[in-house]
């Protein structure tokens, strides 16, 4: 163990111990080992790099505006946004307690390290004593708390009130230390820190970040209107490693992405924030840019609400899992790019995941359970959706369509435009959605299908799956949660909740002098290191 540290200098965690062993013997993969370890708060010097690619000796420049385009969307407060696009502008003001990249490694941010107890309920973070606000006012273990206490208090509307449903006490503990007490184990504290929702604003905070953008990150907002532009610019007050970058200038171009690969192409913008599966050819035939993609986490849930007729019978249910055919609407509507799912909404690309079988199709079953459930002569049902990835989700939703039609379930389409469709993504009996990627399927799966939970579409309510839940994410060792999450995986699929067809690849585009922008899997872009050659 003599390789390995705490980041605090605390004695380690007992189960580093084991982990470390079992790398040795072959029985963890590293990626699996260092993802652990950084959970317990270990440091593993320059392991973090795994996966990451180096640029050919090129040294970054200073200086220089770069274009991004991407829909400018209302921010009011950080902990209620609904959209990761949004997250991304404030992101370059605002900083989060730990950084999760690309490869799913956790790592320091505004928290320079954490210890937690051997049972997992009790986490000491010391916070980075550097850290100041651009108001001039220090970043202080009352900022922690101020935030932590709004995302659980018993009138918040934040998703964030689902995810931290286990912390029980939030505390200070010295100038720079903040103890947070959990009512159960949650291994992944420190990853579950970096979700969108979760970046940390000043405890004078009153509500509408924009009217008064102070933060303690690299860029400072300088302009945000809703629709048309949002612009930051480099702080040469940071208190860490500065930008590179001079200026961001995020510009909404609508939503048509032929229009942003056209402005790519002829040099008016240098990022674009997303294209999809529609655009793959035309970026190909298109100059002067770089084609990204990244696998990940990003899906579409077909979800029927349990608790809604006829969903409220399981048959109906079973009936429509059995009717569909999840690799026709991989191969057609999305090109086969992406990875085949199976109904229970944890992807191959997650740590903790457990392959449980497909369910096989079987037509002629799904018409005896309709039957069964008093619908002999076929049923009609509706599916509300918004295109608000791109019309490959309604492309999906018509390949279901034909699928169900052979079972005698008649399928109508409900098409919204996407700013019809997300006031009321959960409130519809049946619905498409997309679903971004997170680092594990318990983080995905703590937000979707508990008990309760503020994000839980569904309806499904099931205190077995809770119990399951609650017993994986205490696990640290990831053999041992992928085994723990295959009774979770297995809730959720015997109970026909949802299609859950395929695993999109994540696609986009950057104009050929942009340096250091990483895709990341979770659409969670960090601006600070990126430079113009």
């Amino acid at each position: 163990m003599k390789d390995y540290k705490t980041l605090s200098g605390a004695p380690l965690h007992p189960e580093a111990k084991a982990l470390t062993k079992r790398l040795a013997e072959g029985q963890i993969d590293r990626r699996g080992f260092l993802r652990a370890m950084a959970w317990l708060g270990v440091a593993v010097g320059g392991a973090s790099m795994l996966g990451g690619k180096a640029l050919a000796e090129e040294a970054p420049k200073d200086g220089g505006t770069l274009r991004f385009a991407c829909q400018i969307q209302e921010i009011t407060d950080p902990m209620m946004t609904n959209w990761i696009e949004a997250s991304n502008l404030f992101r370059n003001s605002l900083e989060f307690l730990t950084y999760v990249d690309e490869n799913n490694i956790t790592h320091p941010y505004l928290a320079k390290s954490w210890t937690p107890s051997a049972d997992l309920t009790v986490w000491d973070f010391e916070l980075d004593e550097r850290a100041k606000w651009s108001n001039g006012d220090a970043f202080q273990p009352e900022d922690v708390i101020f935030n932590i206490e709004r995302w659980i208090a018993p009138d918040s509307q934040s998703s964030n009130k689902t995810a931290f449903g286990a912390i029980s006490r939030v505390e200070k503990t010295g100038d720079h230390g903040v103890r947070i007490t959990l009512s159960r184990p949650m291994a992944s504290l420190p990853e579950q820190l970096y979700s969108y929702t979760c970046p940390i604003v000043h405890r004078g905070f009153k509500g509408n970040w924009p009217a008064d953008p102070v933060g303690t990150g690299p860029f400072a907002l300088v302009s945000h209107e809703v629709g048309r532009q949002s612009v930051f610019r480099k702080r040469p007050d940071y208190w860490g490693t500065p930008a590179r970058l001079d200026e961001i200038q995020y510009i909404d171009l609508g939503p048509d992405v032929t229009t942003h690969l056209a402005a790519l192409s002829s040099g008016q913008v240098d990022v674009i924030y997303r294209a999809t599966i529609a655009e793959y050819d035309l970026m190909k035939s298109l100059p002067n840019l770089q084609i990204l993609s990244v696998k990940g986490a990003n899906t579409i849930v077909l979800r029927m609400q349990v608790d809604q007729k006829p969903f409220d019978d399981i048959r109906v249910r079973q009936a429509v899992v059995l009717a569909a055919n999840n690799q026709q609407m991989l191969d057609i509507a999305y090109r086969g790019q992406g990875d085949l799912g199976a109904n229970y909404h944890v992807s191959p690309t997650q740590a903790d995941y457990f392959s449980l079988p497909p369910i096989a199709r079987d037509v002629e079953k799904a018409k005896a359970l309709l039957a069964e459930a008093g619908h002999a002569d076929g049923i009609d049902i509706e599916l509300t959706l918004g295109n608000t990835q791109g019309k490959w989700e309604q492309d999906t939703a018509q390949v279901l369509q034909q699928n169900l039609a052979e079972a005698g379930i008649r399928l109508k389409l409900n098409v919204l435009p996407a700013s019809q469709y997300w006031p009321i993504w959960n409130k519809v009996p049946f619905g498409l959605t997309f679903w971004a990627h997170r680092p594990l399927g318990t983080m995905t799966l703590d937000l979707a299908y508990r008990s309760g939970g503020s994000w839980n579409e569904s309806r499904f309510a099931s205190p077995e799956f809770d119990a399951a839940l609650d017993k994986a994410m205490a696990v640290v060792d990831p053999e041992a949660r992928k085994v723990a999450m295959q009774e979770v995986e297995r809730i959720l699929q015997d109970n026909a909740v949802m299609v859950q067809p395929f695993w999109a690849e994540r696609l986009s585009a950057a104009a050929e002098k942009v340096r250091g922008f990483v895709l990341h899997p979770s659409d969670y872009f960090r601006m600070d290191g990126v430079w113009i050659a």
